[in-house]
Formats: structure tokens, C-alpha cells, sequence
């Protein structure tokens, strides 16, 4: 039986159940990173928030009990999915560890958690070309010599991708990564990425993996601990994560939002209505002891990452998740740059996402970042390969105002003598909308501004896709209706001649 099932995805953003011995994980899933001798948040209190796993280091417990043979399960109390790293974060940080790769999967076969992960060697990001590339192959040679080990256990094995920040690297582990029979894969190394707010490469990293990796089976992606960049990360297939963002935030006194942290001296207000923001004020909190402060900023930082990942999961169950990295794109200049690099991974989205689901929802458009969208680029191209005419002869619409067929431009006698001919509405973000099809979705179901901010490029955009349409028809006749009193009606006009087409323009007065 598999251990992966996909229940529902938007994007190549998927809700799936993981299945372990002690319980499904259902994904996008954050892993609470714990201490396995020191929680500074009771175990039951993460059971309490809906997290049902959790991971902490086998090489930590490996040292602390000079490698006794516990059951992790009950030296913990802990009944749930429990995951384990092996090593490889301290691998990262330190250069090297005392133990190898047999003692480390040996030791987490004998402590028996659901999800365990080999002894990789992290590429991070201060290693060169050279050095990157033997810790690659390092890690898989640990990945041949793990297999006769761990062939047989009811444990769920991670296989780490390493190579970043190098993309053919990631590339090359990616691919690899397939000849070995591992149940998931865990891409390693994005920790200094994360911390430098260098989205955009991350997001290269991840795409990369995830296009060459098998797709039915889970990614999981270590260190990622900010709300912020788990949306993008989900939108491109990846499943889990992990991090101590909240605890390690915490005992630097920052405080969680959806757009990055404060420090809680800068605080007038906490934003949040979590159980520790309605209770407390930030003058409160700051006057507390220590370690019930840290402990209070950890659970607020818990809470504020549980509710970004269910805000991601409604948004794929919905069928908007390009409309929440829309949104998400515009709290920090850094999400503007991921959001800029994941338009260049249009196929892996397109690929996945459905076009519509159930009771299909209204599209949200925008602006130019909306005519990216990939549900509108399917239709686009859809509208491209299927629409034919019959004659030679078409006419342009201004979408102006639903419903598109009954607008009170149309009444105008100098527009009813065009409308004997091919009949197609132009729209500015969605490009073009068939007459009959006027009432169907998207063209029918989506909201958009009344008035949608000025842009030359959302014309050039849109009127190459006009263009491009337009020439596939092979029709040579064409009129156009251009509304005089609405910005982006003479504008795709202007930026359509500018493309060669010979257009003969009817000029009204819009309401």
C-alpha cells in the first residue's frame, strides 16, 4: 500500500494523506522542530493546536544518552507521527559529527520513529562547486548503504536531495534520486537562503527538484519556519516542513506576522487574537519572567505558522492558491521576487492545477500579476486551439461591464452595424472571451476592479495574446469597438497596431 495519497491540489500545491504507524499526517505539513530531552512548549499543547507529528534530531538523543536504545514514542510521551532528522543540521553547521551513517539509521531503527531520515551531507551554501558536488555523491553512497538496513522496517525513509545552492546540482540529485527505492524525499540546505530573505533562489531550488523528482511521492523541505514563504513553496509541490523558527524567534523576543517578524519592543499592539494576544499586551509580555515570556512568544509563533497552513490548505480546497502568492507577494519585496521567479515554472503549475473544480469559485483579477494565473492561461490557450470562424470577417468588443451581451455600447447604431459579423469580446487581463461563451467560466465568473490601475505593460501583454489569437484565426478583416473613455480599451487598441494589425476602429462612448 502507499504511503502517499493526494485528496485534492491547485497549482502544483497538493492536500494528501501521509500514511505512518502512528497516524496520518495530512500535507501541507509543518513538523514543530523539538528538543528531545528540553521542550520549552508541553508536547500536549502541539497535540491541543491540531499538530499531530513532530521532529526531533536522533543524533542529539544519540549523544545525550550515549547511544541507549530508548523507545522514542515513550521517552517522550508522545503517541503521534515522530519524525527524525539524523544529523545532518549539526553536519551543516559544525563541518563534520562523531558518528557515521550505519550508527545513525542502525540507532533510528532501534528508537523506532515513523519517519527517519539517512545521514546526508548538506551542500548549505559556503561550500564551492567541488565541494558541493562530492557531498552529493557522499549522500548517496550513504543512500546505497542504508537500503539493506533499512529494507524491512514499517518506517517511512527520507532520501535527501542535495546539491544547493547549485541548480545543476539539485538537477542531478533530483534525478538520481528515482533509481532508489525510498518513500520520500527531503530537499536539504535552504537554511542560509531562508535566513538572507533570498526567496527567489529558493524558489528556483525547489522547482527544480520537484519537476525532476517522481510526483507521487512526498517532498519534504528542511528548515522552513516562516509563514511567509510556505504558500510558494506548496504552490510548486512541496508537502512538508520543519523548523524551531518559533521557539528560536521566540528567544529572541521576535513576533510572528504573515509578512515577517517584530521585535516585541517595537510593539504598540499584537495584531493577532491567538490565546496570547487577546490576554496579553506587549508591555505585559516584555514585564514577564524570562522564560514565560519566550514561552508565550513561542506559542504565538506556533499558532501564527498552524494558521498560515491551513489558510494554504483552504486555498487550494478553493481553487486560489495563485491568489493568495498574490496577495502574499505584495507584504515584502522579497515575496515580489519569488512570486517574479515562480512565473518561470508556468508548465509544472499548469500541469497540475485543474482548470475548475465542484462549484467552480469566481476568479479574483487584478492587475498584470493576475493575467498569470495559470487557470487563465489554460483557458487562453484553449480559446487559441478550439475557436474557429466561419467568413472573413470579425469584430473586437470591449468587455466592459456583465453581462458582456446585453452592454449598452451595443445598442449604439455605428456598433450594431458590426455586429452581423464574428462576434469576440476583448478583456484586459483575460485577453479574449467568444461571444457564446460570455457566460461560462472564467469569462462570466470572476471579479475584478471597477477601475483596474493604469498599466502599459498589462496591454502589451495582453495584446500580444489578441495578436497571437487573432492570427490563428486566419481572419483578415477585423474591426475593433474602442471605448474613448476607458483607459485599457485605447490602450490594447494602440499596442495592437503597433503588432502589424491592419484594424478598423469604431470609437464609442462606454458606460
Amino acid at each position: 500500500m502507499s504511503i502517499y495519497e493526494i485528496k485534492d491540489i491547485d497549482l502544483a500545491g497538493r492536500i494528501a494523506k501521509i500514511r505512518t504507524r502512528h497516524g496520518i499526517l495530512e500535507t501541507p505539513y509543518l513538523f514543530p522542530v523539538v528538543d528531545p530531552t528540553r521542550q520549552e512548549i508541553e508536547l500536549d499543547v502541539f497535540k491541543q493546536l491540531g499538530f499531530n507529528g513532530i521532529i526531533t534530531n536522533a543524533y542529539i538523543l544519540y549523544r545525550r544518552t550515549k547511544g541507549s536504545r530508548v523507545s522514542l514514542h515513550k521517552f517522550l510521551n508522545w503517541n503521534n507521527v515522530l519524525m527524525t532528522d539524523s544529523g545532518g543540521y549539526q553536519v551543516l553547521v559544525y563541518g563534520d559529527i562523531e558518528v557515521d551513517n550505519k550508527t545513525i539509521v542502525l540507532y533510528e531503527i532501534d528508537i523506532e520513529p515513523d519517519i527517519a531520515v539517512i545521514l546526508d551531507i548538506p551542500t548549505g551554501s559556503h561550500m564551492d562547486k567541488g565541494e558541493a558536488s562530492k557531498a552529493v555523491e557522499e549522500t548517496f553512497k550513504r543512500a546505497v548503504e542504508a537500503l539493506p538496513l533499512i529494507q524491512g522496517t514499517d518506517m517511512v525513509w527520507v532520501l535527501p536531495i542535495q546539491g544547493a545552492p547549485y541548480r545543476d546540482l539539485v538537477v542531478y540529485s533530483s534525478i538520481r534520486a528515482w533509481r532508489y527505492p525510498y518513500h520520500m524525499y527531503a530537499l536539504g540546505s535552504p537554511t542560509v537562503l531562508l535566513e538572507r530573505y533570498e526567496y527567489d533562489k529558493l524558489i528556483d531550488i525547489v522547482a527544480l527538484a520537484r519537476l525532476h523528482m517522481p510526483p507521487n511521492k512526498p517532498l519534504h523541505v528542511f528548515g522552513v519556519g516562516h509563514p511567509m514563504i510556505i504558500p510558494f513553496l506548496v504552490a510548486l509541490g512541496a508537502d512538508t516542513f520543519d523548523s524551531a523558527s518559533y521557539i528560536l524567534y521566540a528567544r529572541d523576543l521576535r513576533y510572528m506576522v504573515e509578512g515577517g517578524t517584530k521585535k516585541l519592543s517595537e510593539l504598540d499592539y499584537l495584531p493577532c487574537s491567538c490565546p496570547v494576544c487577546i490576554k496579553y499586551t506587549p508591555k505585559e509580555l516584555y514585564e514577564l519572567p524570562d522564560n514565560e515570556r519566550v514561552r508565550l512568544l513561542a506559542l504565538h509563533n506556533i499558532y501564527k505558522l498552524r494558521e498560515e497552513v491551513n489558510r494554504v490548505k483552504i486555498a487550494i480546497r478553493e481553487g486560489r492558491l495563485w491568489e493568495l502568492l498574490e496577495s502574499r507577494s505584495r507584504m515584502h519585496p522579497s515575496l515580489r521576487s519569488a512570486f517574479n521567479t515562480l512565473k518561470k515554472y508556468m508548465d509544472l503549475l499548469k500541469k497540475y492545477t485543474p482548470f475548475s473544480k465542484g462549484l467552480a469559485q469566481a476568479l479574483h483579477l487584478y492587475d498584470l500579476s493576475s493575467t498569470y494565473n495559470p487557470k487563465i492561461i489554460v483557458y487562453r490557450e484553449s480559446i487559441i486551439k478550439y475557436v474557429r470562424f466561419r467568413g472573413n470577417d470579425l469584430v473586437l468588443l470591449p468587455a466592459i461591464k456583465k453581462p458582456y451581451r446585453i452592454q449598452n455600447y451595443l445598442d449604439k447604431p455605428v456598433v450594431r452595424e458590426e455586429l452581423s459579423k464574428s462576434k469576440i469580446f476583448y478583456h484586459p487581463i483575460i485577453g479574449v472571451i467568444p461571444w457564446d461563451l460570455a457566460e461560462t467560466y472564467p469569462a462570466f465568473q470572476h471579479e475584478e476592479p471597477v477601475f483596474i490601475e493604469e498599466s502599459r505593460e498589462l496591454c502589451i501583454r495582453v495584446a500580444d495574446y489578441i495578436s497571437d489569437f487573432i492570427r490563428s484565426t486566419g481572419v483578415s478583416n477585423v474591426s475593433i469597438v474602442v471605448c474613448k473613455n476607458v483607459w485599457w480599451s485605447k490602450c490594447l487598441y494602440e499596442e495592437l497596431v503597433k503588432k502589424g494589425l491592419r484594424l478598423k476602429q469604431v470609437v464609442v462612448t462606454c458606460t
